[in-house]
């Protein structure tokens, strides 16, 4: 076991350092041209015009060593053996799903998983109602951590001090988002909660302020302190972690390679907060607090056999962009082979770029090649001036290429099963979704197919603006980490 610096409870924010920039390593660069080659919506960035009523309808639901580190982000660190001694009462440990006590009108479920966390989702309206409905229906008494997922319209600091007042004493940490994933199906406007229990999971938590200014160092520093936190209680079980990033900060590379350099080799998979694709605002709430501009992170060891993975249903044709003009910062993509971006996708498909629309987007990504791999760099919205603004930070000289869809249904229901079979059965998916795959289902009418797959394999998560899997930052994917059965009957 490493030695390790006494964990920091409390200390000042992270940010105003100078940004970094993501590793590059084999990414495809050329200056050559070939193909020609957007995506609608009026949504922009923060700050900007927001989109109209219609708009917004149409898209909705369409081992290094620890030594002291410095100042240091706040950790929130669960010992288990300091839990309520209260014996808990019975819960169901099937995987099966029940109606909350006294809330079937809202649709309020809970399940109990093998492993020892309950998962529970509402549509109830209003944030006291929702609260309400799950601390109705969860064992709390077994809860040591509770990650929930929410829509905005629950309004995020009235949700922040419901969940403060009937969860007592409860590490909480969760995120706006575009949509809620549990094994019912999508949720419209609701909230999705995974409660992590005392035994078989020890958890340590952090939040990186002003992620759009960070200083990598010392977020790296803060990580590795969290890592020794986390000593203080481990048991060699299997590590992964969780990142919960603001989704219209436009950090995450940034915040994704400082957290690598701090994990030093723990597996990580996250998502980036969501709005329900207004593009105004997100929040994130961590232990009684609200952040924006801020990620959070969660460090686990588990007793049970677990794994991350990515998925996804696209491949590269052999149309090709070169990136000639781009606003790195601001993620805007001026030109594409010396033509206005938009005009150059738009004409690759076959449309003009007045047609581009977020579904245009969904069916028709662009990615980038890093290694011997592809990745999706989505789209977030078509400009007044023909310029595209994504959701990734794209730079010039980059190389984009045009892909083709792959059956979205069958991709995700090979890689379930892929899981389950290396893990002897799966017990709970905690999934992190793009939201533009939600889009991309609607299109090819194939909800009701993935819903029926994520209630198989017990999916609970969100809709995101960004997935993160170990030290990238992907668009248009689905990452997760799978948590296997136990051992035994």
């Amino acid at each position: 076991m490493v030695a390790c610096a006494e964990p920091v409870l409390s200390s000042p924010d992270l940010g105003g350092g100078s940004r970094t920039s993501s590793p590059r390593n084999g990414r495809e660069r050329s200056v050559a041209s070939g193909g020609r080659v957007a995506w609608g919506g009026a949504a922009t960035d923060r700050g900007g015009d927001r989109p109209s009523a219609s708009q917004r309808r149409r898209g909705r639901r369409t081992g290094r060593a620890c030594a002291p580190a410095g100042p240091s982000a706040a950790v929130a660190l669960r010992n288990p053996s300091s839990h309520n001694a209260a014996t808990p009462r019975r819960s169901r440990r099937d995987g099966r799903e029940s109606l909350a006590r006294g809330d079937s009108a809202h649709g309020t479920r809970t399940r109990s998983h093998r492993c020892g966390i309950q998962t529970a989702w509402t549509e109830a309206a209003g944030a006291e109602a929702a609260v309400a409905a799950l601390a109705s229906s969860l064992d709390v008494t077994r809860i040591a951590h509770l990650v929930i997922f929410f829509s905005p319209a629950y309004g995020v600091e009235a949700l922040n001090a419901a969940l403060a007042r009937a969860f007592p004493g409860v590490r909480v940490a969760g995120c706006t988002s575009s949509g809620e994933i549990s094994p019912m199906a999508g949720l419209d406007r609701g909230l999705v909660a995974i409660a992590f229990p005392h035994e078989g999971f020890r958890i340590a938590s952090t939040v990186l302020e002003s992620v759009d200014h960070l200083d990598a160092e010392r977020a790296a520093a803060s990580i590795r302190s969290l890592r020794c936190a986390l000593e203080t209680i481990a048991r060699g079980g299997q590590r992964f972690a969780i990142s919960l990033i603001d989704g219209l900060a436009n950090a995450e590379e940034t915040v994704i390679a400082a957290i690598g350099y701090g994990l030093d080799g723990v597996p990580l998979v996250g998502g980036s907060a969501g709005d329900e694709l207004t593009f105004s605002e997100t929040a994130l709430i961590h232990d009684g607090r609200v952040h924006r501009r801020a990620a959070i992170l969660l460090l686990v060891e588990s007793d049970f056999p677990v794994e991350i993975f990515k998925n996804d249903n696209f491949e590269p044709t052999g149309v090709k962009f070169v990136v000639t003009d781009t606003d790195h910062e601001q993620r805007t993509v001026r030109e594409l082979n010396a033509e206005p971006a938009a005009v150059e996708y738009a004409n690759a498909l076959g449309l003009d770029p007045d047609a581009l629309t977020p579904t245009s987007f969904a069916a028709h990504p662009l990615v980038v090649r890093v290694g011997g791999d592809y990745f999706c760099r989505s789209i977030r919205h078509l400009n007044p001036d023909l310029s595209l603004s994504f959701h990734c930070a794209i730079e010039s000289g980059v190389v984009l290429t045009l892909a083709r869809q792959k059956d979205l249904v069958e991709a995700t229901r090979e890689e379930l099963a892929r899981l389950d079979a290396r893990l002897g059965g799966v017990d709970l998916v905690i999934g992190f979704e793009c939201v533009l795959r939600r889009l991309d289902a609607e299109i090819h009418q194939a909800r009701h197919s993935i819903a029926e797959l994520y209630r198989h394999y017990n999916v609970v998560g969100f809709e995101t603006y960004g997935e993160q899997y170990r030290s990238m930052h992907l668009n248009q994917t689905f990452t997760g980490i799978a948590i296997g059965r136990p051992a035994g009957p």
